[in-house]
């Protein structure tokens, strides 16, 4: 039997143009391009970086169902639609987190300041999102449900 979250919360974002992150604060938040958006930008969907995660879509413009787990020992979603599509370890920095889009934040969550994670991410929907997404854009706005994605942070 999986052991129950740390935390665990649920947002639907809107994704613009394929692509969101996630951005912990840092000291020079200053800067005017957060570190998720500084990560290399190709169709790998998961980059991790320090305190800062970028994910890519598989479709552009539309609103997926986020949901961000903190957990003491990482577990498989019961729901086996659900397909893993990055891992690694994940070095938090502040431990102070947000799901970011071009739009701006979503979802406030707390790490372990400089702590390492193991990081999964689990994406359902993907298999077919190209195609409702190709028979929904211009007919319905904004396109909800294509894809919905796990993060799921546990110790090492």
């Amino acid at each position: 039997m999986p052991d129950a979250a740390l935390f665990k919360e649920t947002a639907v974002i809107r994704v613009d143009r394929g692509f969101f992150g996630i951005q912990e604060e840092r000291s020079d938040d200053q800067l005017s391009t957060p570190a998720w958006l500084e990560l290399s930008m190709d169709d790998t969907p998961v980059r991790i970086a320090r305190g800062a995660v970028r994910f890519v879509s598989l479709v552009g413009t539309h609103r997926p169902k986020v949901t961000v787990e903190i957990r003491e020992n990482a577990t498989q979603p019961l729901d086996p639609d659900f397909k893993l599509i990055g891992s690694g370890r994940y070095q938090s920095y502040s431990g102070a987190a947000q799901v970011w889009t071009m739009d701006g934040q979503y979802l406030p969550f707390s790490l372990t300041p400089n702590a390492e994670y193991d990081l999964q991410v689990w994406r359902k929907g993907g298999d077919t999102a190209q195609q409702r997404f190709d028979d929904l854009v211009g007919v319905v706005y904004p396109i909800d449900g294509l894809e919905e994605y796990l993060i799921q942070f546990s110790d090492l």
